[in-house]
């Protein structure tokens, strides 16, 4: 993974020494949100390695921070927008994963810890998309959803572009604790669905009339 990570860093330096960088920024643009609308797509890595060029004086830090925080923010508003104008009346169907009582708990779980959720959901890799869905359907308001996902964004692709200019000389080694650290999120995360859906079948079966 090491090896493609560095390929990828030389196809990036390049670009950034054959072409226009603004190209590169918008790049780095399109990226962060397409990262919020298909998590796998490696968003962080991309940012990381614009981090590394900075460090290089490849590109410019401010542009590095600047474009993929608003495509971060625009991702997340996209599936805010979806969670609350699509599948928030996926609740009004009353299924057994979808109705009105879990509803109206995950409205009561966001006014109960949305600023937390919000301000904690970029260090979630592959969670943050969830979360931002979440929100819409919890019908958090939208000014909360800016300010709040706006602060997690800036601190946490702060921390990426940080950890790229100061480390550059051990990018590799940094790399690697970014791949460690998103793998064991999302197996816990994996984890919590899996106990999450049992806790819910466990209790539709024990309704049921034998």
């Amino acid at each position: 993974m090491e090896s493609n990570f560095a390929q990828h860093m030389q196809e990036l330096l390049n670009y950034a020494t054959s072409h226009k960088v603004v190209w590169l920024y918008f790049f780095f643009f399109i990226s962060a949100v397409i990262e919020n609308l298909f998590p796998p797509y490696p968003g962080d890595s991309i940012i990381f390695g614009g981090a590394l060029l900075a460090g290089m004086g490849k590109l410019q830090l401010w542009g590095v921070i600047l474009f993929p925080c608003l495509g971060s923010l625009s991702g997340a508003m996209i599936l805010y927008w979806a969670g609350k104008k699509g599948a928030r009346k996926l609740f009004f169907l009353n299924g057994i994963f979808f109705n009105q009582a879990r509803l109206s708990n995950i409205e009561g779980w966001f006014k109960k810890y949305g600023e937390k959720v919000l301000i904690l959901s970029r260090f979630m890799t592959g969670v943050r998309s969830a979360v931002a869905l979440s929100a819409g359907v919890g019908n958090v308001h939208i000014r909360k959803m800016v300010i709040y996902t706006g602060i997690s964004i800036l601190i946490w692709n702060g921390a990426l572009v940080a950890i790229g200019t100061v480390l550059k000389a051990n990018s590799e080694d940094a790399y690697r604790f970014l791949v460690t650290y998103n793998k064991i999120v999302l197996t816990i995360f994996a984890l919590a669905v899996l106990y999450w859906i049992f806790k819910l079948l466990k209790k539709k079966f024990k309704k049921e009339p034998i």
